[in-house]
């Protein structure tokens, strides 16, 4: 079961999700499993919730930092090849918003260019807006937006479109 999965079924009980709190609010010392009613505890235990040392429970924050790493690997939130400061604009794979900073936008464009269209090749509108929808809700925008800045060249019946050599950022 991936870690998150087992994070929230572990705290969707009320009982389990009080004995959390007050194990987290014990601090780094921890409770007696005394003092935690014994039903709770091994659910808790089993996720990966708390810990068990010297005798005491003591809360793992660390689990929340693991579930949110299996879960990115699980369903990623951008490509892989995606730079990190352009992986921020995904959300399981598909961009959340249009930069409105240029130089933002004009560097996921260029990032779009690159993992979507070839030099060399004459593309539909059809096989652009496509290729662009399954990374966006509004494609022609994006398309809008590569024309616009040097990335996609139109011919002048709109019938093919081809990548060219946009100027540097």
């Amino acid at each position: 079961m991936e870690p998150s999965h087992a994070i929230v079924k572990a705290l969707a009980d009320p009982e389990r999700l009080r004995a959390f709190a007050q194990i987290a609010l014990a601090g780094p010392d921890g409770l007696h499993p005394s003092q935690i009613d014994a039903k709770t505890l091994p659910r808790l235990l089993k996720s990966g919730l708390v810990q068990r040392a010297d005798g005491r429970v003591h809360a793992d924050p660390a689990a929340f930092q693991r579930a949110a790493k299996a879960a990115r690997e699980a369903i990623p939130d951008a490509p892989a090849d995606v730079t990190p400061d352009l992986a921020a604009l995904y959300s399981e794979g598909h961009i959340t918003e249009r930069p409105v900073n240029r130089r933002t936008r004009v560097a996921l464009l260029h990032d779009l260019a690159g993992r979507l269209f070839e030099f060399d090749r004459a593309y539909t509108e059809r096989e652009i807006t496509e290729a662009l929808a399954a990374e966006y809700d509004d494609p022609l925008q994006l398309r809008r937006d590569m024309i616009d800045e040097l990335l996609l060249e139109r011919t002048a019946g709109g019938r093919e479109y081809r990548r060219r050599q946009a100027p540097p950022l």
